[in-house]
């Protein structure tokens, strides 16, 4: 099998970050209401340089932001790149999962059908939602970050790194983990670790990652290539630290870097894999912690 990495997005507005008091901020500032972002256009500039690159990369698209933007979703069909549901609502609490498989049935019925994979807001999973997942007709997730546990942040230290089945009695899933550095388990495949740490450890990990495993999804977030994110005292520096240019220019350097390993989506990922016989594990470790991004 060829070495692939996947570069995944999570299309989301900076205020689903689990990384300050968002209401605090909405009701200070905004008036109660959530403010128009420029999500589309951020979405368009790493559609814009995937392009430049001949990547196929894969849009987690979340329901609440589709429908506010409806052109996001034609935005990243007619550029040929895959669209994956990342839920209908990003920080709602889910006490009764018959409302989670609703949103999801709202989802497929009012934005978009014709899905194979599924990202879970704030990576937080479980065994009944990847059953839901299943029976709502997607072929693979890619929720789990197979890390050492953070206290009270988050971790699956035992889960497998590399894309395995996860096989029940009645029903099978591929999963598609985040990239961790191997052995130590240390988590750098995007997100907090990309924006604060930087290139060279995202680069580090994938490195590893590849070859210990042959390959790397990694995921990313149009607010962190905005030039516009907010300031305000009750928003952490780290939040939007390197955003911008900065970062758009980090995703280009980690491009051109891996510009002889083949860049393709998790649906091209699913189907180069189909004829392989990937490692089962018939109870998946994972949890209902939340990763905050």
């Amino acid at each position: 099998m060829k070495k692939t990495i996947s570069i995944t997005v999570d299309v989301e507005e900076w205020f689903h970050s689990e990384w300050f008091i968002v209401e605090k901020v909405i009701n200070k500032y905004y008036g109660g209401k959530y403010p128009t972002t420029d999500v589309v256009d951020c979405t368009k500039s790493l559609i814009e340089l995937f392009n430049g690159y001949n990547v196929r990369a894969t849009f987690f698209v979340l329901g609440e932001t589709a429908q506010r933007y409806p052109k996001l979703i034609n935005l990243i069909k007619n550029n040929n790149h895959e669209i994956a549901c990342h839920g209908y609502y990003h920080n709602k609490v889910y006490y009764d999962l018959s409302e989670f498989k609703k949103d999801i049935k709202y989802y497929k019925n009012n934005i978009e059908d014709n899905m194979l994979g599924f990202r879970s807001p704030n990576f937080s999973i479980s065994k009944e939602i990847l059953r839901i997942i299943y029976e709502e007709g997607f072929s693979y997730d890619s929720s789990i970050v197979p890390c050492r546990q953070i206290p009270g942040w988050y971790g699956n230290p035992n889960s497998p790194i590399q894309p395995y089945d996860i096989y029940q009695k009645d029903y099978s899933i591929k999963e598609f983990p985040i990239a961790v550095f191997p052995i130590l388990r240390i988590p750098g495949g995007g997100g907090w670790f990309f924006r604060n740490i930087g290139f060279f450890w995202v680069k580090n990990v994938i490195k590893a990652m590849l070859n210990q495993t042959g390959h790397a999804t990694i995921y990313l977030h149009p607010w962190e290539v905005s030039n516009i994110n907010p300031v305000y005292k009750e928003i952490p520096f780290y939040v939007f630290r390197n955003t911008g240019e900065k970062m758009l220019n980090r995703i280009e350097k980690i491009i051109k870097y891996f510009n002889n390993i083949n860049l393709i989506s998790l649906s091209d990922l699913f189907i180069d894999l189909s004829s392989h016989r990937l490692p089962q594990f018939p109870i998946p470790c994972v949890s209902d912690l939340f990763i905050k991004d």
